[in-house]
């Protein structure tokens, strides 16, 4: 998977829209930053940057960030030991994508958690779980296909892609809904999550 590609999405919790996701591919490196109020009205923001390899088969090393909290955490694949069929959990939507291109029911690979690199990488799938309808927030409902992310045997994020592409993500109690473009996706955002979802968190 070489082709550039952005996407916006529209971060929900408990039936509200608190924040957005913006996920950037580009010259073989994922960026995915996550940004949104939690219910106390604490800005949450998190930042992954996953390189991958020159032939694009596998990962080189990744950096992530995630505030509050102060976690910082990175790895280099091949110095810190990890195979070639690891993968740090926010690359998962490449392999979504590469296994709906691809027509295959499943694919296996060792799930990365990317906040605690040091712990072991967990068995992980992407298995496609069947097409079913899907509201979205315009109130329109799609038929879309669900793959499900299976961790250390529990489902750990779902993804339902619609004409080829993901309309809503489900993981941590939250859900995820595309956006057409990045204005939409911070219309009525405050300026810092705004500022960290088209910036990051730079050099601060």
């Amino acid at each position: 998977m070489q082709a550039a590609w952005e996407t916006w999405e529209g971060f929900w919790v408990a039936g509200r829209r608190r924040g957005a996701v913006r996920r950037v591919f580009d010259d073989g490196l994922l960026t995915t930053r996550v940004g949104f109020l939690d219910a106390s009205g604490t800005p949450f923001a998190s930042e992954s940057l996953v390189r991958l390899s020159d032939d694009g088969t596998t990962w080189q090393a990744f950096r992530y960030r995630q505030e509050p909290g102060s976690v910082s955490a990175g790895a280099r694949r091949a110095e810190a030991g990890l195979g070639p069929d690891t993968l740090p959990a926010s690359g998962e939507h490449l392999l979504v994508a590469l296994l709906e291109e691809s027509g295959r029911d499943r694919t296996a690979y060792l799930r990365v958690d990317e906040g605690c690199p040091d712990e072991p990488a967990a068995p992980a799938e992407a298995v496609r779980a069947g097409t079913e309808p899907v509201e979205l927030p315009d109130g329109r409902s799609v038929t879309a296909e669900r793959i499900d992310i299976v961790a250390g045997g529990v489902r750990v994020a779902s993804h339902w892609l619609h004409a080829g592409r993901a309309v809503r993500s489900a993981w941590a109690g939250a859900l995820a809904f595309a956006c057409a473009d990045e204005g939409e996706a911070l219309e009525g955002l405050d300026d810092g999550l705004r500022a960290f979802l088209q910036d990051g968190f730079g050099a601060d």
